[in-house]
C-alpha cells in the first residue's frame, strides 16, 4: 500500500504533467495561420524542387481540387500529382511562391499570391498570381482549392 506522501507526490506530478501538456497545446495552437501556410508553402518549394509529384500531391487535402492554366481541373491527390508531374516532365525544376496576403476564417483561411516557375540554371519560364483556399486537416493546413494563372504575355 503507497503512503500519502508517495500519493501526494504522484498526484502533484500529474497535475504538473497536465499543466506542462496545456501549455504545449496553447503554444501550438498561437502558431499563426500565416506562419503555418508559409511553412507549408516552403515544404511543397521543396518537395516540388525534389521532383517529387506525389509528396507535392500530398500538400492538398483528399478531396481538393487544382485549377491549372489552360487545363481541365483536377479533383484529388492522384489528378493533382499528375499535373504537377507534368509541370515537371516540361522542364520545371523549382516553384517560388511569395505570399501577398492570408486571411483566416476557423478552420479554413484563404492565400493571394505570386509565383515564378523555374527551369534548368534558374531560368524563368512562367511567372503568375494564385489563389489557395486552405483548410486545417488532421491539425495542418492544407491546400483545398488551388488556382493560378499567367502572368506573362501570350506566344506570337
Amino acid at each position: 500500500m503507497r503512503s500519502p506522501s508517495i500519493a501526494r507526490r504522484a498526484a502533484r506530478v500529474a497535475i504538473a504533467l497536465g499543466l506542462t501538456l496545456a501549455a504545449v497545446a496553447a503554444i501550438a495552437q498561437t502558431v499563426s495561420p500565416r506562419a503555418a501556410i508559409d511553412a507549408a508553402n516552403a515544404k511543397f518549394s521543396a518537395d516540388f524542387a525534389k521532383g517529387d509529384a506525389n509528396a507535392v500531391a500530398s500538400h492538398y487535402t483528399a478531396g481538393a481540387w487544382a485549377f491549372p492554366p489552360n487545363g481541365e481541373i483536377a479533383k484529388g491527390r492522384e489528378a493533382i500529382a499528375k499535373v504537377w508531374k507534368g509541370a515537371m516532365d516540361a522542364g520545371i525544376k523549382q516553384v517560388k511562391l511569395t505570399t501577398l496576403e492570408v486571411e483566416s476564417h476557423g478552420d479554413a483561411a484563404h492565400e493571394a499570391g505570386t509565383y515564378a516557375l523555374m527551369g534548368e540554371g534558374g531560368k524563368q519560364l512562367d511567372s503568375g498570381k494564385y489563389v489557395v483556399v486552405w483548410k486545417k486537416d488532421g491539425g495542418q493546413w492544407k491546400l483545398h482549392r488551388d488556382i493560378w494563372n499567367t502572368s506573362m504575355p501570350p506566344p506570337k
